[in-house]
């Protein structure tokens, strides 16, 4: 058992390592920027994280694991309407790190996809502050809580060969690695990621380049890697974009569909932003929003 604990905790070290790109670079105050959030990451100070509702208004709020001592819900947003057939659906994955996160960051793009006929639906997870846990155990929550929404589909109005997962930050990681995780005849339909970190695996020190393998998106087989619409930050300083573009080079080189939209001179979580760009008109929440919504409509053929 306690050799299973240590190696959770060498794994959690890892993927915050990573998710900060914590090794030394030419730029000093970039690595200093890393070497501070990874001191965030890892620090035992939770303070201000407070407990996921178990209920959101206008939404139904369903149970789909129970481990430790809580529920993890999912809290699904329905369309107006009642359609002859199953509905599509998207379901969001915060980020946080693995250690924070709220469970209404996506609420704004899940209700413009709920307004658009999806059922859009909101995962909550175990995370460091909450849970005590580890990325890998946010990582089989994330896989628990697609399965479980794939198999119990039809109960809730959804075509089940029409769901696409996103998420931002470790969420978009999350979504990612539930994705490839799914058998053959069960995956997701699209993915939307929002500066995913993809590459686990050149930030670890040697040691733990081995743990790495099995964590990183970046090392997995991605032949089955569904349709991937990736939005991405080219200043971003915790998932650097040079990652993504190797990770979305090597899936079209495999024969999947990935798309890479890089925003000059943007940062992590660029895509809250609701400042309009004086060139475009348009906010980086608007636009990702819009290439979202048409790239699943494409992609599920809506």
């Amino acid at each position: 058992m306690a050799g299973e604990t240590g190696r959770r905790w060498a794994g959690a070290l890892l993927l915050c390592a990573a998710l900060t790109g914590c090794g030394k670079g030419p730029d000093d105050r970039m690595a200093a920027e890393r070497q501070a959030a990874v001191a965030g990451v890892l620090s035992d100070q939770c303070d201000g994280v407070a407990a996921q509702p178990d209920t959101l208004p206008g939404a139904q709020s369903v149970t789909y694991a129970h481990p430790g001592d809580r529920d993890l819900r999912l809290h699904l947003f329905h369309p107006t309407g009642n359609p002859t057939g199953g509905r599509p659906a998207i379901l969001f994955f915060f980020g946080g790190s693995w250690r924070t996160g709220n469970i209404e960051a996506f609420r704004p793009q899940a209700e413009a996809f709920a307004a658009r006929g999806y059922v859009a639906i909101l995962a909550d997870y175990r995370v460091k502050c909450r849970d005590g846990s580890t990325p890998v155990q946010s990582v089989s929550d994330a896989e628990a809580a697609y399965d479980w929404l794939h198999d119990h589909a039809s109960a809730y109005g959804i075509d089940s060969r029409r769901i696409a997962l996103a998420g931002g930050s470790a969420g978009g990681h999350l979504a990612l690695m539930a994705s490839l995780a799914a058998s053959a005849g069960a995956k997701p339909a699209a993915l939307v990621l929002f500066n995913p970190p993809v590459d686990l695996v050149s930030p670890a020190p040697i040691y733990l380049k081995p743990l790495a393998w099995w964590i990183s998106p970046s090392r997995m087989g991605v032949g089955g890697l569904p349709p991937t619409l990736i939005l991405h930050g080219s200043a971003d300083s915790k998932v650097p974009i040079a990652s993504v573009r190797a990770f979305c080079d090597h899936a079209t080189d495999a024969g999947r569909i990935c798309r890479l939209v890089e925003y000059e001179g943007l940062e992590h979580s660029f895509y809250n932003s609701r400042v309009p760009d004086p060139v475009t008109g348009r906010s980086p929440y608007d636009d990702t929003l819009g290439r979202a919504l048409g790239f699943v409509e494409q992609m599920l053929d809506i």
